[in-house]
């Protein structure tokens, strides 16, 4: 019989050997690493410990659905709402128990009539409110099909911010820094920020706290982001090192942006991770995102990207070069997805669920 139910702490060495099988030793040793911080650090969480739905034969788990706690605030009330992440199954494993299952009609267990995945989505410990990003097409087509649908205005967008790193290796160190110099000309003419931007150093503190408490008001639906939740996810984060730039007015808050640099295929990379103003605080963002664009440039990135949600933060990063990112086989955007949410309007972030 295979049980879906809600998984425990208990259930961590199994995950993570599923996340091994599935996607592989690196991204399995990140998440073990990431545990304690992820599970029993985040302020979110009562009580501390992991949440997700899984899928157990035999006492072994085929398959898992991870939620993590959005912190949701609609309206600027808080709800009980998840990001689901990292949805994967042992195909190997599944096969045998479906086959095994539909020879005991009489023993069925959990209702499997929709697939796994769909069973682990609706039970009730992964719901009510589900968010999804980055969902590839085959789960999306799952997520769809039981009553997901898509963020209008969402996506990931990127814009180069040098060809050097590009060039050096082909042309090597001197011609490649010379005809990059040439050629990032255009790339260095870049938006100036109308609004004064300085980087942030130290603790996010109470001013934070205040800004979240404006600014919830704003948004139909945008996760806690108060100064302890910015403090555990950016100053305590196991791994990973994040920049973070602030407009400040009279001694409070007008906006942030934090951003993170990272390595991909030997290149470094920016990522922003979270930009926060007011909803139709259009000079705020555009100022936020081309400070971020000139210091991510200075600290060595050739590209930065940033998952956009809202009309008027596309068309502000498309005034600014971004692109958006399509996918490789059907080059469509991948727009953000959720199921349940009772309002038309999201504003998230790289940095919300498991992204950054």
């Amino acid at each position: 019989m295979i049980d879906v139910r809600p998984a425990r702490d208990t259930d961590k060495d199994q995950i993570l050997a599923l996340v091994e099988q599935v996607f592989g030793q690196e991204q399995a040793t990140r998440l073990a690493n990431r545990w304690h911080w992820q599970w029993h650090e985040d302020p979110r969480l009562q009580p501390p410990g992991y949440r997700g739905v899984v899928a157990v034969w035999r006492d072994q788990v085929i398959a898992n659905l991870t939620c993590i706690p959005a912190g949701l605030y609609i309206n600027g009330n808080p709800v009980d709402a998840h990001w689901c992440v990292d949805v994967l199954t042992h195909w190997g494993l599944t096969r045998q128990a479906l086959r095994e299952q539909r020879r005991s009609p009489s023993d069925q267990g959990a209702d499997l009539s929709r697939g796994i995945a769909a069973a682990m989505f609706d039970h009730p410990h992964a719901g009510p409110i589900q968010l999804a990003k980055h969902i590839a097409d085959p789960m999306k087509a799952i997520c769809l099909r039981i009553g997901f649908t898509e963020l209008a205005h969402s996506g990931s967008f990127s814009r180069r911010l040098s060809y050097r790193q590009a060039l050096q290796g082909p042309l090597g160190s001197r011609l490649g820094w010379l005809v990059s110099a040439a050629l990032d000309l255009p790339l260095l003419a870049m938006a100036r920020p109308e609004l004064p931007v300085a980087v942030f150093e130290g603790p996010f503190d109470a001013r934070f706290d205040r800004f979240w408490d404006r600014v919830r008001h704003d948004y139909d639906a945008i996760a806690r982001r108060d100064a302890r939740v910015l403090n555990w996810r950016y100053n305590a984060h196991p791994d990973t090192r994040y920049i973070a730039l602030t407009i400040v007015e009279a001694g409070e808050i007008r906006g942030y942006l934090v951003f993170s640099i990272y390595r991909h295929r030997g290149r470094r990379r920016a990522k922003v991770v979270d930009l926060v103003a007011g909803r139709d605080d259009e000079p705020a963002i555009q100022s936020l995102l081309a400070a971020a664009m000139k210091t991510a440039r200075k600290e060595g990135a050739d590209r930065i990207g940033a998952v956009v949600t809202g009309e008027m933060l596309e068309r502000v990063v498309g005034r600014l070069g971004f692109h958006a990112r399509l996918k490789k086989r059907s080059k469509q955007r991948q727009p953000l997805i959720s199921r349940r949410l009772p309002v038309p309007g999201l504003y998230a972030t790289a940095g919300d669920g498991d992204g950054g």
